[in-house]
């Protein structure tokens, strides 16, 4: 038991019942420094425990007694009365204190607990609880919700929610781009760069292997199907796997800038295509005419191609890194996004084929991922040609011989060659009556291109002219290295495909420069396909079918020997070009895979 306090202090001023009168300062005994040590360390784990918790709690400040108050109050010299008032007690309750100081020392945690005084320190802590009602942070209503993304909206658009379709654009405020098909209003919307888009995605379908909703299986309980082998020759297969290779896709969609990420392949739709390609028609409209009504319309041609370019990026989106987005303000950078926007439709196609379920055939059995990719392709026929044949070294002399001069930095090796026929296009062909044309009128010809899972396409009429030399139609050449320079081939481990496609070309259309139009002058010229004239063309042709030893191409002409340069012709072309503007004038007949090095 400790002694009284009241007893120890002798030195204490006689008027003890002037609770104003301060004492003198003496150094605290060891005794009491053990007690206030005991006290703040109850304190900090009171605390401590409770901010832990996260519940509010209540710290009481108690009192042992007078003798102990007023020591307290000498060291802290305290010299506002207002803070002497606020601590202070009853007169009885002191003198209370003052005899039972002793007990009061003993059992001053156990009374603290059993009776907390009404004055007290009340500690938050917030963000522990799921709900903080003293702060006021929580959940937001959904009605909450939407009133702040519609002010969001009108803020970033200057126009209201419910306005947007239909919306003008104001200069320096994002724009809403709508869709205006049917099937896109059950598409989902994306919101990007420096416009509103509404971007259409194709519906999500589930996966074939996937159980009901709520069944509680899953692809874990499901044992793998066992994948067959591939029935097809190991040339073909070799070929799918280039053609239909997740790697190179990837490589190819890089290499444009495209962001895969923000719109998957898997989830593109043709309607998205067909908008990036009108976006860049109005931009085409501005970079060929700077001053004129577009480019008025939207405040003058740097803010034009600025804005369109925006446009077209929330479309079609890019990845720019750390970049500054490029600015689409020049024709080749007009022609690079539409080769971009073009091949996103056979990517797409490829991108689908390369699923990780396994395919079935007719009969619901399990079918090669190779087969499959085959299949899609839609040929009536494919068959590897040997090496040792004929028709393969002719092939080869042909590729060598059409190597142009000015394309010597690299040597190109035919790897595999194969007969090709797609029913489609001959029975186009044949209706088309071009398999009764005079012999020579139909040229064996070059075509190159990155990915070709869906065939020879023309540009929808969404696509601009002027990205195109000579109109929109289907580029070819007589010189193999002017087509090989559209395979790309160094995204693909130096591996491309060339086609050799029977064309129906004569007469000719012929230029000398770009022309645009080019497509409508030469249908009213009467002519099947405009030639655009190089300095550099062939000096003899000669007969497919003899050449070849392949009957089906008698009559269709091919280039005999290397190509020589021609005197008088001052033309922007190095090479020949042709273009033919109808679907039913091609038909593949050779397919070669190139190793360039």
């Amino acid at each position: 038991m400790h002694a009284p306090r009241h007893a120890q202090a002798k030195n204490d001023p006689p008027n003890q019942d002037d609770h104003r009168a301060r004492p003198e300062a003496r150094p605290p005994r060891p005794r009491e420094l053990g007690l206030r040590r005991l006290q703040s360390l109850l304190l900090f784990l009171v605390l401590r425990h409770a901010l832990v918790q996260g519940f509010d709690v209540c710290c009481c400040r108690g009192r042992t007694g007078a003798a102990s108050k007023a020591k307290t109050k000498a060291k802290r010299g305290r010299a506002a009365s207002d803070e002497e008032d606020e601590d202070e007690e009853p007169d009885a309750k002191k003198a209370k204190t003052g005899q039972n100081g002793a007990s009061d020392d003993k059992s001053g945690g156990a009374s603290q607990k059993a009776d907390p005084p009404a004055k007290m320190v009340t500690v938050v802590k917030r963000g522990a609880a799921p709900v903080d009602p003293c702060s006021g942070w929580g959940g937001m209503s959904s009605s909450a919700a939407v009133s702040a993304f519609k002010a969001q909206f009108k803020a970033k658009a200057a126009v209201n929610w419910e306005q947007r379709h239909g919306m003008v654009a104001k200069k320096g405020k994002y724009q809403w781009i709508g869709q205006d098909s049917p099937g896109c209003m059950k598409g989902k919307r994306i919101l990007t760069f420096n416009v509103l888009s509404e971007r259409v995605f194709e519906d999500e379908k589930p996966e074939d292997n996937a159980g009901p909703s709520g069944s509680g299986s899953s692809k874990k309980d499901v044992e793998p199907e066992k994948i067959p082998d591939s029935t097809l020759p190991q040339e073909i297969q070799a070929l799918c796997r280039l053609m239909f290779s997740a790697k190179l896709i990837d490589a190819t969609l890089s290499s444009m800038n495209y962001d895969a990420n923000k719109l998957p392949l898997g989830k593109l739709a043709k309607s998205t295509i067909l908008n990036g390609f009108a976006a860049l028609k109005t931009l085409s409209e501005v970079i060929s005419q700077p001053d004129g009504d577009t480019s008025r319309q939207h405040g003058g041609y740097r803010s034009a191609v600025e804005e369109l370019t925006g446009r077209y990026y929330s479309i079609i989106p890019h990845v720019f890194g750390r970049n500054r987005p490029t600015t689409i303000d020049s024709l080749p950078l007009l022609k690079k996004e539409l080769e971009l926007v073009d091949a996103l439709g056979d990517m797409e196609v490829a991108s689908k084929l390369i699923t990780s379920t396994v395919p079935k055939d007719a009969n619901g059995k399990p079918l090669n991922p190779l087969d499959q990719n085959f299949l899609s392709l839609r040929l009536s026929s494919m068959d590897p040609i040997a090496r040792d044949s004929k028709e393969f070294g002719a092939l080869e002399t042909y590729t060598r011989e059409t190597h142009g001069a000015t394309h010597r930095h690299y040597q190109v090796q035919v790897l595999n060659a194969f007969r090709v026929e797609r029913q489609d296009e001959t029975d186009a062909w044949m209706r088309a009556g071009n398999d009764k044309l005079a012999d020579g009128e139909r040229l064996l010809l070059w075509h190159g291109s990155r990915i070709l899972s869906q065939g020879l396409r023309i540009a929808p009429p969404e696509a601009p002219v002027t990205g195109y030399m000579f109109g929109k139609g289907v580029y070819f050449a007589d010189m193999m290295s002017k087509s090989a320079n559209y395979c790309h081939a160094y995204l693909s481990d130096n591996t491309g495909i060339l086609l050799l496609c029977e064309v129906a070309a004569k007469p000719f259309y012929e230029q000398h420069a770009a022309n645009y139009n080019a497509d409508q002058d030469c249908k009213a010229a009467r002519a099947r396909c405009t030639k655009g004239l190089g300095r550099t063309q062939p000096a003899e042709w000669q007969d497919a079918g003899a050449a070849l030893e392949n009957d089906a191409l008698s009559g269709c002409h091919m280039p005999k020997g290397p190509g020589q340069d021609v005197q008088g012709i001052q033309g922007y072309l190095q090479y020949n070009e042709y273009i033919v503007y109808d679907t039913s004038q091609i038909r593949v007949r050779y397919l070669l895979m190139v190793k360039m090095n």
